[in-house]
C-alpha cells in the first residue's frame, strides 16, 4: 500500500472566514473544505474524534458535555448538520429505508432523546417507572404521545446520515480516507444503556457501584483516573454474547462512514479498571474477556468492510499486543511517549521511529497529551540531544525547526500510516484534553479550535519543507 500522510483533528476544530462557510463552524460543512485542504497538501488521512452526541451536563436540560467519549454510542451530534440541510425531510420511501438499515438502534434511540427532552434530564432513572424499565406497554404509549418528537429525532439522524456520506463521497473523491474512533465505554446517560441494561454492571435502580477508569499506580502516568461510564458485565458465554451483540450494531453503522477505526482502550478486553464510585479503597484492576471477545468484533468488523486498528499504548500490554499481531490488526505509535519523565529515560517503543512496525499507525501526539511543541520545549538540552539522536535527526536548540525535524523523522518512518495533529502543523501549544482534570459542569477540556481558519493552514502534508 502506498504511504498515508494524514491530519488528525476533530470536527468540532474547524471553522472558515468564506462567506458561504461563516455559519458553518464545526459542520460537515466546513469538513468538507477541510478535505480539500487534505487533498491539496497532498494528505491521505484525516483521523476524527468520536461524533455521537454527548449527554447532558448534570443539572441542563440543553448544554451537552464536551468529551467525546461521554457520547451516547451511536448516532451523530446534531451540531454536525449543515444550514443547508435543517429543514430537509425524507420521502416516505426514505424514511422506510433509513429505519429498516438502522433498525437495531434508531427507534430506541429517537424514542430515548425525546424523553430526554420531555423529561428535560439524559439521566433515565428520574424518568416515569414505567418508561424507565421500558414495559412494553409504555414504550408504545410513550412513543404515541411524544410521536412528533419522536420523528423530529428521526428525521435529525437522516439527514445527519445524509450529511456525512456527502462528505465521505467528498474525501473518496479526492482520494483521503476517513479514520474513525470507537469508543471502548458508553456512559450510563445514553440510549444505548437504557436500551440494554443487561449488558452493563447496574444495580436494580439502575445505579452504578464500580465505574470505569484507571487505579493509580507506579506506571499511572495521569495517576487515578475515573471515568464514570458502566462497566461491561462480563461473565457467561450468554451475557458475553448481549454484549457483542452491541459492539456488532456499533460497528455496523460506523461503517458506512468510514475506512478505518481506532479501537479506543483496546486493553480493557483483557483487564480493565473498576473503580469504587465513593472509596477509593474499592479500586481493582479486573479481568477482560480475552482474546476471544476481540477476535470476534475484529472478524465481524471485517465482514462489514471497516478495518480495526488498536489503541495499545500504557502498560500490560503483552496479551493485546500479541492478539493485535496474530489477527493482523495495526497497532500505534506516539513520538509525544520517546522520552519519559517520570523514570528520566527513553522509551524504545516510541522513541525508535527509524524501526517502527510498517504496520503501524504513527502519531506525533494524541488528543490526551501535550502538543509536540509543548513537549520539546520541556526537554532539557540534554534529553533533546538524546532524543534527536534515538529518532535519528539533527539537534537544534531551536524549538520550531526540532518540531520540524521530528515530523519529518515520523514521515520517514517504516509506518505506512503517519498522522500528524494539526496543532503540530501550526506549532500550537494548545491541547485538547488533559486526563484527569475532566469536571461535571463546565469542563474546559475538548473546547479546542483550530488557532486560523481552513483557509489559513499552511500549506503541509505530502512534502513539507523541514529545514
Amino acid at each position: 500500500m502506498n504511504k498515508i500522510i494524514g491530519t488528525a483533528v476533530p470536527l468540532s476544530a474547524l471553522w472558515s472566514r468564506r462567506q458561504d462557510l461563516l455559519s458553518e463552524d464545526g459542520t460537515t460543512a466546513v469538513g468538507i473544505a477541510f478535505i480539500d485542504w487534505l487533498h491539496k497538501t497532498g494528505q491521505s488521512g484525516w483521523l476524527l474524534l468520536p461524533l455521537s452526541e454527548t449527554h447532558l451536563e448534570p443539572g441542563s436540560t440543553k448544554v451537552h458535555v464536551p468529551s467525546p467519549y461521554k457520547g451516547y454510542g451511536v448516532g451523530l451530534n446534531p451540531a454536525y448538520l449543515p444550514s443547508s440541510m435543517k429543514d430537509l425531510c425524507p420521502t416516505p420511501a426514505e424514511e422506510r429505508r433509513f429505519r429498516k438499515e438502522n433498525a437495531g438502534w434508531i427507534d430506541d434511540y429517537a424514542l430515548f432523546c425525546a424523553l430526554r427532552d420531555h423529561f428535560g434530564t439524559d439521566d433515565w432513572r428520574q424518568w416515569d417507572r414505567d418508561i424507565r424499565g421500558r414495559k412494553p406497554k409504555a414504550i408504545k404509549s410513550w412513543s404515541e404521545r411524544l410521536e412528533s418528537s419522536v420523528k423530529q429525532h428521526l428525521y435529525t439522524q437522516w439527514r445527519l446520515d445524509n450529511a456525512f456520506r456527502g462528505l465521505r463521497e467528498r474525501a473518496k473523491t479526492s482520494g483521503v480516507l476517513l479514520f474513525g474512533d470507537l469508543p471502548f465505554y458508553i456512559p450510563f446517560r445514553s440510549p444505548l444503556v437504557w436500551a440494554n441494561p443487561d449488558c452493563f454492571d447496574l444495580r436494580a435502580d439502575g445505579g452504578m457501584n464500580r465505574v470505569s477508569g484507571l487505579p493509580d499506580g507506579p506506571r499511572a502516568h495521569y495517576g487515578r483516573q475515573v471515568w464514570g461510564h458502566p462497566l461491561y458485565r462480563w461473565g457467561n458465554t450468554q451475557d458475553n454474547s448481549r454484549i457483542f451483540g452491541l459492539w456488532k450494531m456499533r460497528l455496523r453503522y460506523f461503517a458506512g462512514f468510514y475506512d478505518m477505526m481506532r479501537l479506543d482502550h483496546a486493553k480493557g478486553f483483557f483487564h480493565y479498571g473498576s473503580m469504587g464510585v465513593r472509596k477509593r479503597s474499592k479500586d481493582r484492576l479486573l479481568e477482560g474477556p480475552g482474546a476471544k471477545m476481540l477476535e470476534r468484533i475484529i472478524a465481524y468488523s471485517r465482514k462489514r468492510g471497516l478495518e480495526l486498528f488498536a489503541e495499545d499504548s500504557g502498560d500490560r500490554l503483552k496479551e493485546l499486543r500479541e492478539t493485535l499481531w496474530k489477527l493482523n490488526v495495526p497497532g500505534i505509535r506516539i513520538l509525544r511517549w520517546a522520552y519519559n519523565e517520570k523514570r528520566k529515560s527513553l522509551e524504545h517503543d516510541y522513541s525508535d521511529v527509524r524501526n517502527y512496525p510498517e504496520d503501524a499507525f504513527a502519531l506525533s501526539h494524541t488528543h490526551d497529551t501535550v502538543t509536540l511543541t509543548t513537549y520539546v520545549k520541556s526537554l532539557t538540552a540534554a534529553e533533546r540531544r538524546h532524543l534527536a539522536e534515538h529518532v535519528g535527526v539533527a539537534y537544534t536548540r531551536k524549538t520550531r525547526l526540532f518540531v520540524m525535524r521530528l515530523i519529518g523523522a515520523l514521515i520517514a518512518s517504516p509506518a505506512r500510516r503517519v498522522i500528524i495533529p494539526i496543532q503540530d502543523w501550526l506549532f500550537s501549544e494548545n491541547r485538547i484534553n488533559v486526563p484527569g482534570t475532566e469536571k461535571p459542569v463546565g469542563d474546559p477540556n475538548w473546547r479546542y479550535r483550530t488557532e486560523v481558519p481552513i483557509e489559513k493552514l499552511p500549506d503541509v502534508g505530502g512534502a513539507p519543507k523541514f529545514d
